[in-house]
C-alpha cells in the first residue's frame, strides 16, 4: 500500500524540473472517468482548485459545444503546469484517459517543467504499473481494437507513473484529507515555480552584463577572478546562477569559488590580491523602474532587498487586495519607526504562522539547519505537531528551504530573525527562553551560576 505522502513527478526517475515553465490558460490538467468519480472526489478536489483561484481544465467543464476533444486536449495538457490523473478501478477502460496520460507522461519527459501528481483511487498502484487486475481486462479490450504501438504507449503511460509517489486513496485514508493534502501540494508547486529564476527576472541585466565585462578584461590572459560582494538577501546566488550558462559557453574553463579565502588559497597570494582588487562587482540593489501601483510601493518598502521581495511575496501570493492594503501600512510603519527594519519586515510572516508552525520554524532557526527532516518529523510528531504541513507552509513563505536529499535551509537573516524571537523572551536570563543554542549563553549562565536553574527547569 502507498504512503499517502508525495513527492514531485521530478523526483522519481527521470527529467529535472527545468526552469522553462509551460506559459498557458491552465494550472492544473485534471485526468479521470467520470463515471467513477466525477460526482464526488472529481468535484470535489476541482471545487477546492478553483476556490483557491488555481486554473484548472476539466473536460467537461471547457470543453465547447461542438469542438473536437483531441484538438482541445492537444492545446490544454502541454500548456498546463500539473498534471493530476485520478487511476480508478475503470480509468484503462477509458482510451481517452490512457490517450490523455500518455501526453502527460510524454510532457514530462521533455523535462519542461510539467509535474505529475497520480492519486490511486480505490486502485493498487501495482496493478496500474503491470496492468493487471481491474486494468488487465481493459487492456485485453484494447489489444483487440487498437494498434500495438498505441497500446504499448498506454501500457508505459501507466509504468511511469505507477511507479510514481503519489496518494493512496482507501477506506482508512479519506478522500477529504486526500483533496486537502493534494491542494496544499498543488499551491506549493506554484508557488516554487513561479520564483524560478528566469531569464526574464526583473533587473537581472545590467548586473550580468557588468559581470560578463569584468571576465573578458581577463580574457586575454587566461586568468582571471572575479568577486561579488554586498550584504545578505542582496540576491549574489542568483546573479552566479543568471550569469553561470553565459559563463560556460564563452569559456573553456571556469569555476565558481564561495569566498575570496578559497579563491586566495587556490592561486597565488600576492596575485590574488590584485585580481581580486580589480575585479570586483558590489552588486546593487535591486530597482524597479515602471510604476506598478500598490506592487511598487511593496518595493520601496522592502528597499529592493531580494530576500526581503520574496518573503513578502510569498506572504501576499492569492491574498485579497484589502491584505495586501492592510499590511503595506504596517510594512510602511515599520519601516519608519524600527530600528532593525528588515528584521521586522520579515517578522509579520512569522506572526500569521500557526502556533505549531512557529514552533517548528523555531526549532530549525535555532538547531536543525543542515539537518536531515526525517528524525525531525518523528520529534514533531510526537510534540503534537503537523510537520508535513508546518514544512510545507515554511516554503512556500520563503522561510525555508528543503534540499533533494531533504535537508533543511534557511538564509542566514531569517535564521537571525528565529534567534532573534527566541532572545526577545528574556533578554537577561538565557536560561528563561525556550530554548538555548549559544555557547556564549551557556558560558554566560555558568559564570552567574543559573546552570543548576536551568537543569531544573529541564528536568
Amino acid at each position: 500500500m502507498e504512503s499517502s505522502a508525495t513527492t514531485t513527478a521530478s523526483s522519481s526517475t527521470g527529467p529535472p524540473l527545468s526552469a522553462a515553465l509551460p506559459t498557458g490558460d491552465y494550472e492544473v490538467f485534471l485526468s479521470f472517468r467520470g463515471a467513477d468519480v466525477r460526482k464526488r472526489f472529481a468535484d470535489h478536489l476541482y471545487t477546492s482548485l478553483a476556490r483557491a483561484k488555481i486554473r484548472t481544465f476539466r473536460d467537461e467543464e471547457e470543453l465547447e459545444k461542438g469542438e473536437a476533444i483531441e484538438s482541445s486536449l492537444v492545446l490544454a495538457i502541454p500548456e498546463s503546469k500539473i498534471y493530476i490523473p485520478i487511476l480508478s478501478e475503470r480509468y484503462a477502460s477509458s482510451k481517452w484517459c490512457l490517450t490523455e496520460l500518455a501526453q502527460m507522461v510524454e510532457c514530462w519527459k521533455q523535462g519542461k517543467g510539467h509535474i505529475i501528481l497520480p492519486i490511486f483511487y480505490f486502485v493498487d498502484p501495482r496493478d496500474v504499473r503491470k496492468q493487471q487486475g481491474p486494468y488487465q481486462q481493459a487492456f485485453e479490450e484494447h489489444t483487440t481494437k487498437h494498434t500495438p504501438q498505441t497500446v504499448n504507449e498506454w501500457e508505459e503511460a501507466l509504468l511511469k507513473v505507477g511507479k510514481m509517489k503519489g496518494w493512496h486513496v482507501t477506506e482508512s485514508h479519506g478522500e477529504g484529507a486526500v483533496v486537502d493534502e493534494v491542494l496544499s501540494k498543488v499551491e506549493s508547486h506554484l508557488r516554487s515555480m513561479y520564483t524560478l529564476v528566469t531569464d526574464e527576472l526583473v533587473g537581472i541585466d545590467t548586473p550580468v552584463k557588468e559581470v560578463m565585462e569584468l571576465l573578458n578584461l581577463g580574457s586575454s590572459t587566461g586568468k582571471v577572478i572575479v568577486g561579488i560582494h554586498g550584504m545578505g538577501g542582496l540576491g549574489k546566488t542568483t546573479l552566479v546562477q543568471a550569469v553561470y550558462n553565459k559563463i560556460c559557453a564563452q569559456f573553456d574553463r571556469c569555476c565558481f569559488l564561495d569566498d575570496a579565502r578559497e579563491a586566495l588559497a587556490k592561486s597565488n597570494v600576492s596575485e590574488g590580491i590584485n585580481l581580486i582588487k580589480d575585479r570586483v562587482c558590489k552588486h546593487k540593489l535591486l530597482l524597479i523602474e515602471e510604476d506598478a501601483g500598490i506592487s511598487e510601493e511593496f518595493v520601496k518598502v522592502a528597499t529592493g532587498l531580494p530576500l526581503a521581495l520574496k518573503v513578502i511575496g510569498s506572504f501576499l501570493f492569492r491574498r485579497e487586495r484589502s491584505f495586501w492594503e492592510e499590511k503595506l501600512i504596517e510594512l510602511q510603519e515599520i519601516a519608519s519607526t524600527s530600528e532593525n527594519p528588515l528584521l521586522k519586515r520579515l517578522k509579520i510572516s512569522y506572526n500569521d504562522l500557526s502556533p505549531d508552525e512557529k514552533q517548528i520554524f523555531l526549532d530549525i532557526s535555532c538547531f536543525f539547519i543542515g539537518s536531515y527532516k526525517d528524525v525531525l518529523y518523528y520529534l514533531w510528531s510526537d510534540c503534537g505537531f503537523y510537520p508535513e504541513s508546518g514544512i510545507t507552509t515554511l516554503i512556500d513563505r520563503s522561510l525555508m528551504k528543503q534540499h533533494e536529499e531533504d535537508r533543511f535551509w534557511m538564509h542566514d537573516h531569517i535564521r537571525d530573525l528565529g534567534r532573534a524571537i527566541v532572545k526577545e523572551e528574556d533578554v537577561e536570563h538565557p536560561y528563561k527562553r525556550s530554548r538555548i543554542w549559544s555557547f556564549e549563553d551557556t558560558l554566560d549562565m555558568l559564570r552567574k551560576g543559573e546552570v543548576n536553574i536551568f537543569l531544573s527547569i529541564i528536568r
